[in-house]
């Protein structure tokens, strides 16, 4: 009778953790699968292409003594994904752990919000490399007015304090959750309460409006006006085809990494939080949460990779980049012949002793 009892309340307890999961709707081993490898493999990737790119900034700039516009614009890109990167280490080890928060709350705060700053940052920089490149080609002489040091230090000054501003409010909800316990504490987490859910639309409702649909539109208007004028028969001056070539590229490019890291983060992390807001109400059963909340996974994972796709960016739109690349190139070219060749006439020597 009595292990009889101890196997009726062993059960019990068996089946209500399996309702408490099922509940909850977990996919806690798909994010401690997914982030982890999405996270090293973009910071090693990132550290690697940044590294390059800083490289060849310093050196523009030592030569040059300065930065044009555009260039400054790509370096400020440059550090805000730096920042991410350098992030990402942290967020990997915490899934590593089993979703446990060892750097305490200030870390946690600043690890989430620097997520954020960092995604918004870039795009609005990327509208502005798109709205010098079309000042390029339909308002020359305003692009050359903009080309100055100081407006382009004032442009850089505004984005960071704007998208700093304006995300503030996520150092207070990227805090540590579920803390219950020391040594047990979590991050990044949404926390399953109606009200915080219902701030984070609201707060999700206006970037998307301002964060993402609006510089978008930016580009968009921006890729059909560069479009008209490749179309458009004019003159075939060299520069002018130089021009318009670096602008079709940075179009092309822009609408890329929106369409493959930006768009889809921003429509599932929508459609996840309206589906978290039904979760406590037993609206949606698992079967439709759990593909919501690992599509979400999937799409935070593409939108974390455009902090390593930047370079690609720097080399085929950025002044310097690729004439520094071939110079490299001719160098090594060059030091390979010398060398075949200095091996050539002591082979020769060889011979005639």
């Amino acid at each position: 009778m009595f292990f009889t009892q101890r196997w009726i309340s062993f059960l019990q307890i068996l089946l209500s953790r399996a309702h408490t999961i099922s509940k909850n709707c977990s996919i806690t081993d798909f994010k401690e699968l997914m982030f982890p490898i999405a996270y090293l493999l973009v910071f090693i990737l990132g550290v690697v292409g940044h590294s390059v790119s800083l490289y060849i900034f310093f050196s523009v700039w030592r030569k040059k003594r300065g930065l044009t516009t555009v260039n400054l614009f790509m370096v400020n890109l440059l550090v805000s994904d730096l920042m991410l990167v350098c992030s990402l280490p942290f967020r990997a080890s915490y899934y590593l752990s089993g979703s446990h928060w060892k750097f305490g709350k200030l870390a946690c705060s600043l690890i989430f919000y620097v997520f954020y700053l960092n995604m918004y940052t870039s795009i609005y920089f990327l509208v502005s490399l798109n709205i010098m490149r079309y000042l390029a080609l339909f308002h020359p002489y305003r692009y050359k007015h903009l080309q100055k040091w100081c407006k382009g230090q004032l442009v850089c000054f505004l984005i960071w304090l704007f998208v700093a501003v304006t995300s503030s409010p996520l150092l207070l909800l990227g805090q540590n959750r579920n803390a219950s316990q020391e040594g047990d504490q979590q991050c990044m987490e949404l926390k399953n309460n109606n009200q915080t859910i219902q701030l984070l639309i609201s707060i999700n409702n206006a970037t998307l409006a301002v964060g993402f649909v609006l510089p978008l539109a930016f580009i968009l208007w921006c890729s059909v006006l560069v479009a008209y004028r490749l179309l458009k028969p004019g003159p075939s001056q060299r520069t002018i085809n130089i021009s318009k070539k670096k602008a079709f590229t940075l179009v092309i490019i822009s609408l890329c990494l929106f369409i493959i890291c930006f768009l889809p983060y921003h429509v599932m992390r929508t459609i996840f939080l309206y589906s978290e807001l039904n979760v406590s109400n037993d609206s949606f059963s698992c079967e439709f949460i759990w593909p919501v909340r690992k599509a979400a996974v999937v799409t935070l994972c593409l939108c974390v990779a455009h902090s390593c796709l930047d370079p690609i960016l720097f080399f085929f739109v950025g002044e310097h980049f690729r004439t520094f690349f071939k110079n490299l190139l001719s160098r090594r070219t060059n030091e390979m012949d010398e060398r075949r060749r200095s091996q050539q006439e002591a082979e020769l020597q060889s011979l005639q002793k």
